[in-house]
């Protein structure tokens, strides 16, 4: 066990919540020991509750909760303590690749730095009004934060109780991400194809060859932009404007009757907590993955003209889940993907001081 004199420096702090960086225990792909960092965020006395805030798509190691504030630390870091994950791949690990979208093993490591955290606060002079937590992401962090939220209610249920899991336009079912993508030959955001690839290789062993998958456009891309982590994603944003998957995907790549593409099918059905074919799946055919149903309460928030995380990946949630009381959707046109993101947290902060 890593001893809380770990790089546990105040680097900085809002009005009056301390920060910290802190590494923290956990384990990799290979279910080895490994050292993570994240951020912990604690108010001066008292505390309602535990807050745990999960990034989306960075592919800056500037940009991560380490390095840089988070926009949702304005709404609760005066009355909760924050705990806030950099992921594998960034941080004290930014010289590896990051298991980008690879569901459960992030998920468990965003827990191990709770677990971590807990031994930090029985240290505190803080008072912690309930130690129940609140999850909540956006983007991948939503698909992060259901997984989170599924292991904890699986595995750590009395240990770590979960108050609710907040969650918003987030790609809960990969694999029909992945197939609407090829029919469409449209991508929301170019950077994430080498991502999803160098991602779902590592954190699952599949021993691709990238020149199955890469154009010469994305093998670019992937040396300039996703190995550096020097560019922020707005950054990256602008300076790959073509979303065309063509542009981006090999011809064998976007062809699953090919072994190694199948191959990183699997991976995505692997990190999909719902599974529906795109087309033909009419209401009440079971999913293809088992289900899971959350017992507390849970916020699925998705914009319907969300232009890179589509909205079907909340629909087939609800398919799945229906009319739960413990459940909430609240859907609409709520703009494009970083519009609706101030949106939903705008929904978030009603609920979490409810």
């Amino acid at each position: 066990m890593i001893g809380l004199s770990l790089l546990m420096a105040v680097v900085w702090t809002i009005s009056q919540a301390t920060e910290q960086v802190v590494l923290y225990p956990s384990v990799d792909q290979f279910g080895k020991p490994i050292e993570l960092s994240g951020r912990l965020t604690t108010p001066p006395d008292s505390a309602k509750g535990i807050i745990l805030l999960l990034h989306g798509t960075y592919t800056s190691n500037d940009e991560i909760p380490s390095n840089k504030p988070m926009y949702e630390e304005k709404w609760f870091a005066q009355d909760y303590v924050l705990v806030m994950p950099d992921y594998m791949g960034y941080g004290a690990t930014k010289d590896s690749i990051h298991p980008y979208l690879c569901g459960e093993l992030t998920a468990q490591q965003n827990i191990d730095m709770l677990l971590f955290v807990r031994t930090i606060l029985d240290t505190l002079p803080l008072q912690l009004l309930t130690d129940s937590i609140t999850i909540v992401g956006y983007s991948q962090g939503a698909a992060t934060a259901l997984w989170s939220f599924k292991l904890l209610e699986e595995r750590y249920a009395e240990q770590l109780p979960v108050k609710a899991c907040l969650a918003g336009d987030g790609p809960y079912d990969l694999a029909a991400e992945f197939d609407a993508c090829v029919q469409k030959n449209r991508t929301g955001m170019p950077v994430t194809i080498p991502m999803m690839i160098l991602g779902m290789d590592m954190g699952y062993q599949l021993h691709l060859n990238t020149k199955d998958f890469f154009t010469r456009a994305t093998e670019r891309m992937t040396k300039r932009y996703v190995l550096k982590k020097e560019h922020g994603y707005v950054d990256v944003w602008f300076k790959t404007p073509v979303h065309l998957l063509s542009h981006w995907l090999t011809k064998k790549g976007r062809d699953k009757n090919q072994p190694s593409t199948q191959r990183i099918y699997d991976g995505l059905m692997r990190s999909s907590l719902i599974h529906y074919p795109i087309d033909n799946h009419p209401v009440g055919q079971d999913t293809i993955c088992p289900i899971w149903r959350p017992k507390a309460m849970t916020l699925i928030f998705h914009s319907t003209n969300d232009e890179i995380v589509g909205f079907h990946n909340a629909e087939h949630l609800r398919r799945c889940w229906g009319t739960m009381e413990n459940v909430q959707y609240e859907f609409g046109k709520f703009g494009a993907h970083l519009v609706a993101y101030k949106r939903f947290m705008q929904s978030v902060a009603l609920i979490v001081d409810n």
